[in-house]
């Protein structure tokens, strides 16, 4: 990277055109010297004209600065991420996250922490069996807790602070139109390891496993809903919730309990929890969808389709005819769109997930058996962090109750785009403290279709309008902004690989955004091996710890631990250009980023920077 006082003065570092476009430098400002540098294939630095001996010339005006990239060696890079002062206090430590005794003193802190997210049905096979793939998306492939335990080494070689399974309860054994328990979310028994995954003290080895390595646990849990339910006969199978009244039944009317769930698909009855079948988040019947694919703006026959996450192959426009604001911000009415016209609340907590039974919180022995189980289940098996699966679709007040008595603390999914609501699910005015994080999806789907092109209102392509939304979030009232998990993909949504077209510029820019934005970082398994396939096996790749994305994520990691990224305050820089974001981190870290395809040529970043007695040193 070369800062120079004005673009024309820019000089090219290298005679070598970059193959690439990932660039993330760590800058100590304070000593006037490179304490990291790093560029993804990626970089150099020189001297700032003006700056040789430590001082920048003052001016009326910040001065521009053009950042040309040339590629560096992954050996070059490594070397970098391996610098750090020794005996220098980091705030970490400062703060109690980490202490002299390593991570694993304060394995129950969120905040700080990266995290690797798999499945434990698609990552590891118990020693000896079939190497064969596995990609089906919702039946079993068999993977296990003692597979996975089996090769924790691999996942730390990444560097990563802990690891994020999915539910490894005991599931509804059987079969329906949408497949089985396999992903781990259709719990049976509450009390019971299911065998497809393992046993009791295979989950103990693995967290046993995990702290010895100085890592943590962070296990996915259910409160919302458990299994498939499609009589009263179903309902007594499920521990400890064995009966009918124990779930929600809004609009049962006059239907016995059997009739009410009786489908296995073309719901309701029950009544379901999303979009408009049973008036949830938009009026009953109507089309909750913001936008229309309009190929002629001239000829209204043109609309081709309402799917918001589909390929248009015209142009997206806002539908004035929907139940949405103009200028919407989610492309379809979501939780917490509440200008979307018939939003209610009720039915978006009462309603249930397609056929999963839904909870009835209100009820005593339902609210105190969950408190109790999920204070068992910590203490029993020492789980380090809990994941919250559904939180957006439970009463604030219990969502607090369950936090105090999980004990560790817990990131909720809320699926929405509106951070006024998504921070309630941190502190709400009148239940308090609620989860101590929640699951960045506001950023998610900027972040998207800022590098990847991936329609979402405002953000193809726009770098400028994801830099805003990191802004409006760092203002928004949440309790805790680092405690913010930010990903790029995950077990429900497309792979980032396919997304962004196997575009690895792309790919890698969108992976350095997710490690240094303000929050925790959740990088999802496969990843490293450029997956495509959402939930495709990994055993049949064997763990290759040398592929170029798996050594770009351990040097992530690296830079991020080793330079003290994970506290460090967060600036949005102005580029005036959509294709490019540059913010910092503290004083140390500058993060260059951009969605430009992978091409040999050099990208020019012009950006205005604070003046602390600078000194660019050659890298």
């Amino acid at each position: 990277a070369l800062p120079i006082s004005r673009p024309e003065r820019a000089r090219q570092l290298s005679p070598t055109p970059p193959s690439f476009h990932t660039d993330l430098l760590a800058i100590d400002m304070a000593r006037s010297r490179l304490a990291a540098l790093l560029c993804a294939p990626l970089l150099a630095a020189a001297v700032a004209p003006g700056c040789e001996d430590g001082q920048c010339p003052a001016a009326d005006q910040a001065e521009e600065a053009a950042l040309l990239q040339r590629p560096i060696g992954v050996h070059e890079f490594v070397n970098l991420a391996a610098q750090v002062t020794p005996g220098e206090e980091t705030p970490a430590q400062h703060i109690g996250l980490v202490g002299e005794g390593g991570p694993h003193k304060h394995r129950h802190m969120l905040v700080g922490k990266s995290v690797y997210f798999l499945t434990v049905d698609r990552f590891a096979r118990k020693p000896g069996s079939s190497l064969e793939s596995c990609e089906t998306d919702n039946h079993w492939c068999n993977g296990t807790l003692r597979g996975l335990t089996e090769h924790l080494d691999y996942i730390q070689g990444m560097a990563f602070d802990c690891i994020w399974i999915t539910p490894v309860v005991y599931q509804y054994q059987g079969e329906t139109p949408s497949g089985t328990g396999c992903m781990g979310y259709w719990a049976y028994d509450l009390y019971k390891i299911d065998p497809h995954f393992g046993t009791e003290q295979d989950l103990k080895d693995l967290v046993k496993g995990l702290h010895s390595r100085g890592m943590c646990l962070m296990y996915d849990f259910v409160a919302n809903h458990m299994g498939p339910i499609h009589s009263a006969a179903d309902a007594k199978k499920i521990v400890p919730f064995g009966q009918p009244e124990y779930y929600h039944q809004l609009f049962r009317g006059n239907m016995t309990f059997d009739e009410y769930v009786a489908k296995s698909s073309n719901w309701p009855p029950p009544a379901q929890a999303m979009w408009s079948q049973s008036g949830a988040q938009c009026t009953q019947g109507v089309d909750c969808s913001c936008y229309k694919c309009v190929v002629d703006p001239a000829d209204e026959m043109g609309i081709v389709g309402r799917d918001p996450f589909g390929d248009c192959l015209g142009e997206m426009v806002y539908n004035p005819e929907s139940p949405c604001p103009e200028h919407a911000l989610s492309p379809y009415c979501m939780p917490g769109d509440y200008q979307c016209q018939g939003y209610n609340e009720t039915i978006t907590q009462e309603g249930w997930f397609y056929d999963l039974g839904d909870l009835n919180q209100t009820n005593d022995f339902v609210r105190k058996g969950q408190l109790k189980w999920i204070s068992w289940f910590v203490r029993k098996y020492d789980i380090d962090l809990l994941r919250l699966d559904t939180a957006a679709f439970m009463t604030f007040d219990f969502l607090s109750e369950l936090q105090e008595a999980a004990g560790v603390p817990i990131i909720g999914e809320v699926t929405t785009t509106n951070m006024t609501y998504h921070a309630r699910f941190q502190k709400d005015s009148e239940a308090g403290r609620t989860l101590a994080g929640v699951l960045n999806f506001p950023l998610y789907y900027s972040a998207l279709g800022g590098f990847c092109g991936k329609w979402f209102p405002f953000s193809t392509f726009n770098l400028t309008f994801l830099g805003q939304r990191m802004e409006e979030q760092m203002a928004a009232p949440y309790r805790s902004v680092d405690a913010l998990g930010n990903f790029v993909d995950n077990h429900d949504t497309p792979r980032i690989a396919d997304v962004c077209s196997n575009d690895v510029s792309r790919i890698y820019n969108s992976l350095v955004w997710t490690m240094f934005t303000k929050g925790v970082p959740i990088i999802y398994y496969g990843t490293e091996e450029l997956f495509t396939t959402v939930r495709a096996s990994l055993w049949d790749k064997g763990y290759n710890t040398t592929t170029e994305t798996y050594q770009f994520i351990r040097n992530l990691n690296l830079v991020r631990q080793e330079h003290h990224v994970a506290l460090a305050d967060m600036k949005v820089l102005r580029t005036g250009s959509d294709s490019t974001l540059v913010f910092t981190r503290g004083w140390k870290v500058v993060v260059f980023l951009n969605n430009l395809q992978e091409a040999k040529r050099s990208v020019t970043y012009c950006v205005d920077f604070p003046k602390h007695g600078c000194k660019w040193v050659d890298a």
